[in-house]
C-alpha cells in the first residue's frame, strides 16, 4: 500500500497545471489533464475527466473503481512527492477509443502506465488506467 501511495504522489508531481477539463478535446490532453489533476488533488477535475465506469489498476494490482480513486485524491491527503518525468509516450486511436501508454520515472524507479480513453457524445474521458512497475535490474 505504501508503494502505491508513493507512486500516486510521484506521478501527481509529473506535469504542470493544465487547462480546464471541459476544454480537453483529445486523448493525450485528457491524460495530461488527468495527471495535472492528480498533482493538484483536484477531485472535481478528476471526476470530469473520468467516465462513471472508470477503473484503475494500481502498481500493486489492486482494482480501484472511480469512487475509490477519487477518495484517494481528497485535498486533505495531498503530500509532496519526488520529481517525476513522463516520456516514451505512444498513442493508438481506433474510432472512439484511444490507448495512451507512457513511462513515469522518479529517482531510480519507473513505471509504465496504460490509459484507455473513450469518446462519448464528442467528449474524451478516461475509462481505465493501469500502472505497472518497471523492475530494477541490478548488475550481477
Amino acid at each position: 500500500m505504501i508503494r502505491s501511495v508513493l507512486f500516486a504522489v510521484a506521478i501527481a508531481s509529473a506535469v504542470p497545471a493544465m487547462a480546464s477539463p471541459a476544454r480537453v478535446n483529445d486523448p493525450v490532453a485528457v491524460v495530461d489533464a488527468f495527471a495535472a489533476a492528480q498533482q493538484s488533488f483536484d477531485q472535481a477535475a478528476l471526476a470530469e475527466l473520468t467516465a462513471p465506469d472508470f477503473v484503475e489498476i494500481s502498481p500493486l494490482g489492486e482494482v480501484d473503481p472511480r469512487d475509490k480513486m477519487l477518495g484517494f485524491y481528497a485535498p486533505e491527503k495531498k503530500a509532496a512527492g519526488p520529481a517525476v518525468t513522463m516520456d516514451e509516450r505512444t498513442v493508438r486511436t481506433t474510432g472512439n477509443v484511444a490507448i495512451v501508454t507512457l513511462r513515469y520515472a522518479f529517482g531510480e524507479r519507473a513505471m509504465r502506465a496504460v490509459y484507455v480513453v473513450r469518446r462519448d457524445a464528442g467528449v474524451w474521458r478516461l475509462v481505465s488506467a493501469q500502472y505497472t512497475p518497471i523492475r530494477i535490474v541490478k548488475p550481477a
